[in-house]
């Protein structure tokens, strides 16, 4: 993956900005008005850095903003974004309260690691990844740049329940929301006509993902209904563009990751022999699998045993 990150135009008035190394993307769409930005990156410099890469590539102001999720990597850039309306799920400014708590005037500052770093990986990571565990110092060197020392979070100020749609010149822009996934929220921004879909986190393009607090057969029955639609091009929320075979690989990964946990399950394999003992051998080739694999095992057993 790049080593920094890249403005890709993937369709006519159509951009993608891919994070540095896998790291959380972007994106943009023309209307008559100007730009409309989809997700905001994981800190302030960054998130300047993606709105002035589409200000110098296509002469456009930003007139509006899109989280496609709340988690931190996707939306701490919003305050970059502050002067425009912020448009998301009414879940995920819901989240954002349960996550950062009460709003006191119009954005949060948050310096605390504990906060920070389940508003990045889900609210149970502590549950998952104690701070005993031998995987915690992975996560606190991840946030450790001074740019996450003290976070000013602006939320969503405009927000919808199931569809919202844009009309632009020969196309309409759907948002849709189909239910709890990767996290409860999670939206899809379709370009019906030009035949493109930003997918937000729930795509993991060679980086196997962190389920974390996710619904996991929602999950995959979102990403089901994904492969319904007549789409060229896949911008995932981690990874480059990518198209509609391999949202099908990543969704058949998270089913055999279900089966092999609910089989340990009904077998009676303990949390912890599961861990060591489940595997995806046909998808070990992808970053992070070994270091993820067990954690996710953990995350799937617990979700399984909870419903």
């Amino acid at each position: 993956m790049e080593p920094q990150p890249q403005l890709l135009q993937v369709a006519d008035g159509v951009f993608a900005w891919i994070g540095a190394g896998g790291d959380s993307n972007a994106g943009a769409f023309q209307t008559p008005d100007g730009l409309v930005a989809i997700d905001a990156q994981q800190y302030p410099r960054l998130a300047q850095q993606f709105r002035g890469a589409l200000t110098a590539a296509t002469g456009r102001p930003v007139v509006k903003l899109i989280d496609t999720h709340c988690h931190l990597d996707h939306t701490a850039g919003n305050i970059m974004f502050a002067d425009v309306p912020i448009l998301a799920h009414q879940k995920t400014l819901e989240a954002m309260h349960t996550a950062l708590g009460p709003l006191a005037g119009t954005h949060w500052t948050v310096s605390d690691y504990a906060t920070k770093i389940r508003f990045m990986f889900g609210m149970n990571l502590f549950d998952l990844v104690p701070e005993s565990d031998p995987a915690q110092p992975w996560f606190r060197n991840r946030i450790s740049l001074p740019d996450y020392d003290t976070m000013v979070i602006a939320p969503p100020t405009e927000t919808f329940a199931d569809t919202f749609e844009f009309r632009v010149p020969g196309d309409v822009v759907r948002l849709n929301y189909w239910g709890p996934a990767h996290c409860d929220g999670d939206i899809v921004v379709h370009m019906v006509a030009r035949k493109v879909i930003f997918l937000g986190d729930l795509l993991f393009y060679r980086r196997f993902p962190w389920l974390g607090d996710c619904d996991l057969d929602g999950w995959i029955d979102r990403l089901g209904s994904v492969l319904t639609l007549d789409i060229d091009v896949v911008i995932p929320g981690h990874g480059p563009p990518t198209d509609l075979t391999e949202v099908k690989r990543f969704r058949d990964m998270l089913i055999a990751l279900r089966a092999g946990v609910d089989k340990a399950i009904k077998a009676g394999v303990s949390e912890d022999a599961a861990m060591r003992e489940v595997k995806l051998p046909d998808y070990a080739d992808i970053p992070r699998y070994a270091d993820w694999l067990p954690l996710d095992v953990k995350a799937t057993y617990r979700y399984l045993r909870g419903r």
